[in-house]
């Protein structure tokens, strides 16, 4: 039952999103990042994968402790748009730990 469990949460993570590598932020172009924990995966915003014309990722903070400092992170998910490396907008997750926003916003953020 558990593993049936773990596959279907896994089967929540956006299938075009890459795993983050912390590299991956600084590179040149428009990257979305994708922060979420395990035990927050049934929310995990699936919509990011709909957005276009940039590069995503998914980092899971629980598996590498260290981004949740580096990056600020102070709910999940919270997804970060980056533009030549540098943080360009956040969404955060309240307090039911969703992002209640619809891709199209965070589309036009990349479209900018």
């Amino acid at each position: 039952m558990k593993h049936l469990v773990l596959a279907s949460i896994l089967l929540l993570i956006p299938s075009s999103t890459h795993k983050l590598e912390k590299e991956n932020i600084k590179v040149k172009g428009v990257v979305m990042v994708h922060y979420n924990a395990e035990f927050n995966a049934t929310n995990n915003y699936v919509d990011v994968a709909r957005v276009k014309d940039c590069k995503i990722f998914t980092a899971w903070i629980d598996k590498e402790p260290t981004l949740k400092d580096e990056q600020g992170i102070r709910s999940v998910p919270t997804i970060i748009l980056y533009n030549n490396g540098k943080e360009h907008k956040r969404w955060e997750a309240g307090l039911m730990m969703k992002l209640d926003i619809h891709y199209s916003e965070l589309q036009q953020e990349v479209d900018k």
